[in-house]
């Protein structure tokens, strides 16, 4: 089943400062956790240290730190939080308050800051209410107490950062990101435009990564690619480099000359902000029903962290026991996509770029010379594209599938001129591929509910959604199991607000030949846009089209400043087997 993206979070400002008297969400959440705790916390206190007065200034100190973390991280609980970026937090924030008044060699903050956690922490273990890895607490633990985290700067390689606004832009442009940035702010504001329709088309974001193809390491699969030129794209967004409007087309935004000219002061601003959202989307954390994912990232993270200290984790060094060979694995891959961006140094070490160094401690979420944040929906816009999945795609078979294959049609109910779909499948795939299939198929994007259902609607399948009940998992039913020969049918229903309808039919039951499969192979027109609002809109505004009228239905779709009229940039005839088959092919 196709992966749900995850939105990006909204920033709330620099995780060291406040916003007035306005409590943020994120830290109504913090307070509310803690204050669940607060009296097991004090009788605990009072049993170990006895003294049950420091509890208030303890439990104060680690609300204050854990909501700036709140405000610059998903958190997921009190007593579940990710380590290693808790340990940046409260580094950035120690380091930004002594920054305020350098005169302060006291480190008060730093020793109260510290003391509370790891009571904290030791409350957290003894009582059996660290949800998160063991491995992990053990770790924050050891960091807060080590002899040498803060105490010793002199110890600590020094931060590898140009003095000058000049040389550090210069950096940044000489970077493999940025160059690959540069070439696709280019392509976007130019042969982009015959790939958008309404939004990143299907192939805007593959054509996107064929743009910068001399730029990824050759060995680099084709998903990874597109994933890293949804990323950069999002990044060119958020930096004000590049700018999109629903149903327009991509345009250079307010700071493009900057980040495109990068050899002067004033260029400094936007091209930090770019590499600052690069290495946010790109070390975003998984979905926790992703536990390989969320190893290896937790794994790659750990070592980002030692570089940052100065200690780079040699690529060669022998698998930690504490880890998975699969996250071992999966860790450094994603230090080697890091190092096709020029994120992190070639080499026998793990080591990064000052500049890299420096973004990575930077959590000050304000975008140096930004406006305000961008809306979510367009901060994500690429991000969640179909390309960009958070979790890996379905494993591709090892061997040629030799068993049975279905030929069916798919026909969206009520359309009219009639809009349908024929596609071969394996038998041995389940309701949850077809779903798959069915979505590339029709060329939607999976954002709303959908369901199965059998002969005279007496039984559904569906995923399993706290939203919708389905009397079967559909990731647990074959289709060799329900489809046995021609003619046996099932429907489909995606998106519950427009309701559009697919019959399924089963045209004949064949042995697999050696093409691929699942594939398309035929059709006619361009499936529906997403919330266009129905099948019988979208039939009325068909005949809008066709008899040279203002596509009045489509007013909630494309926005009027589109100024879209009959013919120009839009075709409901248009339909392409080999995107289809394209995209297919990219899925399974």
């Amino acid at each position: 089943m196709a992966k749900k993206k995850k939105k990006q979070k909204p920033k709330q400002g620099h995780p060291a400062r406040l916003q007035g008297d306005v409590i943020s969400i994120e830290r109504a959440k913090v307070k509310r956790g803690l204050d669940a705790l607060a009296v097991q916390f004090t009788r605990w206190l009072e049993a170990q240290h006895g003294d049950s007065e420091l509890a208030p200034m303890v439990l104060a100190a680690v609300g204050e730190t854990l909501g700036f973390y709140a405000e610059a991280i998903e958190l997921r609980s009190v007593t579940d939080f990710d380590p290693p970026q808790l340990f940046t937090v409260l580094t950035a924030t120690i380091e930004f308050e002594e920054a305020e008044d350098p005169d302060d060699d006291s480190g008060e903050l730093r020793d109260l800051v510290f003391t509370a956690w790891t009571v904290y922490l030791d409350f957290l273990r003894e009582n059996g209410l660290w949800d998160g890895d063991p491995a992990g607490l053990e770790w924050l633990l050891e960091s807060i107490n080590s002899d040498d985290p803060f105490n010793e700067p002199s110890a600590k390689k020094p931060l590898d950062v140009p003095e000058t606004a000049e040389a550090a832009v210069a950096e940044i442009a000489q970077m493999q990101v940025s160059k690959m940035g540069r070439v696709l702010l280019a392509w976007a504001t130019t042969a982009g435009h015959s790939y958008w329709a309404a939004g990143p088309g299907p192939e805007f974001i593959p054509q996107a990564a064929h743009a910068v193809r001399g730029l990824f390491p050759k060995d680099l699969e084709a998903s990874s690619r597109n994933n890293v030129a949804a990323v950069l794209l999002s990044a060119l967004e958020r930096a004000g480099a590049l700018d999109t409007k629903i149903a327009a087309v991509p345009e250079y935004g307010k700071n493009a000359r900057d980040f495109i000219a990068a050899d002067t002061a004033t260029s400094f601003e936007s091209n930090y902000a770019y590499l600052k959202t690069v290495l946010d989307l790109v070390l975003e954390q998984p979905e926790r029903s992703d536990e390989a994912g969320l190893e290896s990232w937790g794994l790659a993270n750990l070592w980002l962290l030692e570089a940052v200290d100065g200690k780079a984790h040699s690529v060669a060094a022998a698998r930690d026991e504490l880890f998975p060979e699969a996250a071992w694995a999966g860790a450094h891959q994603r230090m080697e996509l890091l190092r096709s961006l020029g994120l992190v140094n070639e080499g026998s070490t793990y080591g990064i770029p000052g500049i890299v160094r420096l973004a990575l401690t930077d959590l000050d979420s304000e975008e140096p010379g930004g406006d305000a944040p961008l809306e979510p929906d367009m901060a994500n816009l690429f991000a969640e594209s179909e390309e960009l999945q958070e979790e890996p795609k379905r494993l591709k078979r090892t061997e040629p599938y030799t068993g049975k294959a279905l030929q069916l049609k798919l026909t969206l109910r009520e359309a009219k001129p009639p809009i349908w779909r024929r596609v071969m499948v394996p038998a041995d795939l389940n309701l949850a591929d077809l779903h798959d299939i069915i979505q590339i198929s029709f060329d939607w994007s999976d954002t709303h509910l959908h369901q199965f259902y059998g002969k005279n609607y007496k039984v559904s399948y569906g995923p399993q959604n706290p939203h919708m009940k389905s009397d079967i998992d559909e990731s647990t039913v074959l289709l060799s199991k329900l489809f046995k020969q021609p003619k046996d049918r099932l429907a489909y229903a995606y998106d519950f607000g427009d309701d559009w309808r697919i019959g399924i039919e089963v045209e004949d039951v064949l042995k697999a030949d050696d093409g691929q499969l699942p594939r398309c192979i035929g059709g006619r027109r361009m499936a529906p846009l997403e919330d266009s609002g129905g099948a019988l809109n979208w039939n009325e505004m068909v005949e809008e089209l066709k008899n040279e009228q203002p596509l009045t239905m489509m007013d909630d779709v494309i926005p009027e400043d589109a100024s879209l009229y009959p013919g120009e940039d839009f075709d409901p005839a248009v339909f392409s087997i080999e995107e289809i088959n394209e995209n297919l092919d990219a899925e399974f």
